[in-house]
């Protein structure tokens, strides 16, 4: 399929989409251009039945070309609708093409991005630029721009129709059509428009993306008793859109009203015209009255042409937008994939001067970074929120490829072993975990789709979810989430714990995974880590350090580099920064709620 470009015009860019049905597109195109032309020729016959009508009036009975006139009008009308209809059968298999092939495409480039990336661009905000692009090329290949094909036709055959009766009728009628065209122009043909509906579309998403956000703190909204106005992000979101959308609105309104009015003015044309003509030419003209007859029964049909031309070019601009942010997303560099993956001989992690920003900022996250973890050991990053712990896990993981320096897994390079291969060998169990909305069953299989039933209760018996099981009515075919059964922070956890000792990868990430525990919950989520960690290499990243006591070597991180390792006992020794930590969380341990009775 060949590559979209923003430079190239708005049907170059959909048929490049269409792949190999795109002579459907300019097929449908060609019918609905002749069937345009073919819906005004029953207005000529419609014309010669009323010249006839009129010239034997009141003897109607000697007017013989009536029947075969009707007969002729209702063929032209019947054979202009199945060209449309054809025109439309070959816009929507064309249209259903373009969209799937956006959709596959962006799918495509989305897998090969880097994981981290969507949370620096947001989920939402991606399937909302894929989902909501796709629709708006669909609509418009498939409706509007068949329409648009017939809109180009028909002013021509409207123009031919209308000095055809009668040259002095025509150009009254042109009059309002010409005006009304004027003020559409300074509508649809104005710049500033086109990049208007990009930040409108830029407010929009970011308004959805930040009522996501709102919803999921709801709760805590609701607890203390707040208003929107403390997201003050999701408030800013919002009057950002509501100011555009008014803009918007103003801008448009005196020149719709001025549109509107003139499209239907064609009539009133009409009458100033047959006034001025029967006062300067002689009554005895025949033919007039059946021409001004005609004329008004034609003239509607005008107002309807440049409505439809003026929604068609409406949805143009949506369909540019969408293709834009179309080619935004697939200009994202993806992680580079090695032709020929590369497998490691040893589990041994190893960080080399490894350097690391994220995109758009300048200071490292990560900062020369030296780290070597092997296998049967459990090593440990601690250290104050915002030191670079979690991004060295992410790091590990391939989530981002660093700036400087190397990862390996034995001595292999991550970029040279592969993404696909870095999955089969690592687990990660995130700091917030999700459980899709599926069976218990379903949710442990998702680190390894062949496991037995009994070899999911297994993995869910060796991390500690016996008590979780026990409550589930329908054992491991009980469904998860919205209809079914909920499960607390540590619950889930430990779910998401049974899911990686499932998949029996020889490498474990464990990010922040006793966050959302309770004490009981914490006790039983770290037996299920010393489960997890039988001989297999092993990263912690913690908070809490009793979970990280007995780990082989501890690492404290901060702004980016490893500043004391050891083990607990041989850092407690030293009276750094660790000792410092570990007396400050002993001392919260014993922090109560003061207060007094009354």
């Amino acid at each position: 399929m060949e590559k979209s470009s923003k430079s190239g015009s708005r049907l170059d860019r959909l048929a490049a989409y269409a792949g190999p049905y795109r002579w459907l597109t300019y097929a449908a195109l060609v019918m609905s251009a002749v069937s345009a032309a073919l819906s005004v020729v029953p207005y000529y016959y419609i014309w010669r039945i009323l010249d006839e009508v009129l010239a034997v009036y009141p003897d109607l009975e000697s007017a013989s070309g009536i029947v075969h006139n009707g007969w002729m009008a209702l063929a032209f009308t019947v054979l202009s609708i199945a060209f449309y209809i054809a025109a439309l059968m070959c816009s929507h298999k064309a249209a259903f093409r373009i969209s799937k092939n956006i959709k596959k495409r962006a799918l495509d480039h989305v897998l090969g991005l880097p994981p981290g990336a969507f949370d620096m661009i947001g989920s939402g905000k991606v399937r909302r630029t894929i989902v909501d692009s796709a629709e708006a090329t669909h609509t418009y290949a498939a409706h509007q721009l068949p329409d648009l094909a017939g809109s180009v036709v028909l002013p021509i055959a409207i123009i031919v129709m209308l000095f055809f009766f009668d040259w002095r009728l025509g150009i009254a009628c042109i009059i309002p059509i010409a005006s009304s065209m004027a003020v559409m122009y300074t509508m649809m043909g104005n710049k500033a428009l086109s990049e208007f509906m990009g930040i409108y579309q830029t407010a929009l998403g970011d308004m959805n993306r930040e009522a996501v956000e709102y919803v999921r703190g709801v709760s805590v909204v609701k607890t203390f008793q707040q208003s929107v106005h403390t997201f003050q992000r999701f408030k800013d979101a919002i009057m950002r859109y509501g100011k555009f959308a008014s803009e918007y609105a103003r801008w448009c309104r005196g020149r719709m009203v001025a549109f509107v009015v003139l499209c239907n003015l064609a009539f009133a044309f009409l009458i100033l015209a047959a006034m001025a003509i029967n006062g300067g030419i002689e009554a005895a003209d025949p033919g007039f009255l059946s021409d001004f007859l005609f004329y008004v029964i034609f003239s509607p049909l005008v107002a309807i042409l440049m409505m439809r031309i003026m929604y068609s070019s409406e949805d143009g601009y949506k369909v540019d937008d969408g293709l834009d942010r179309i080619d935004e997303l697939l200009a994202m560099e993806q992680l580079p994939e090695p032709s020929e993956p590369r497998m490691p001989e040893d589990m041994t992690v190893r960080f080399e001067n490894v350097t690391f920003s994220y995109p758009g900022t300048a200071a490292p996250v990560v900062d020369s970074l030296c780290l070597t973890m092997r296998p049967g050991t459990v090593t440990a990053l601690v250290g104050p929120s915002g030191s670079g712990k979690s991004t060295v896990a992410s790091l590990a993981s391939r989530f981002w490829d660093p700036q400087g320096g190397s990862i390996s897994i034995g001595g292999v390079d991550l970029r040279e072993i592969g993404s696909a291969n870095i999955a089969r060998l690592e687990s990660y169990v995130f700091q917030s975990n999700s459980l899709i909305k599926g069976t218990l069953l379903d949710n442990v299989r998702l680190g390894r789709p062949d496991a037995t039933p009994e070899q999911v209760a297994d993995a869910l018996r060796e991390a500690r979810c016996d008590d979780i099981v026990a409550k589930m009515p329908d054992g491991l075919d009980t469904v998860i989430g919205p209809g079914g059964v909920y499960l607390s922070g540590g619950e889930t956890q430990r779910v998401a714990i049974a899911r990686a000792i499932l998949k029996g990868s020889p490498i474990v990430i464990l990010d922040e995974a006793t966050a959302f525990a309770d004490p009981e919950n914490e006790h039983l989520v770290q037996q299920a880590f010393e489960r997890l960690a039988e001989n297999r290499t092993v990263l912690i990243i913690a908070h809490r350090l009793t979970t990280v006591r007995d780990a082989d070597c501890i690492c404290v991180v901060d702004g980016g580099r490893i500043r004391e390792t050891g083990t607990h006992a041989e850092l407690m020794k030293e009276d750094g920064e660790y000792r410092r930590m570990w007396d400050d969380y002993q001392r919260s341990l014993s922090w109560r709620v003061a207060g007094v009775a009354q």
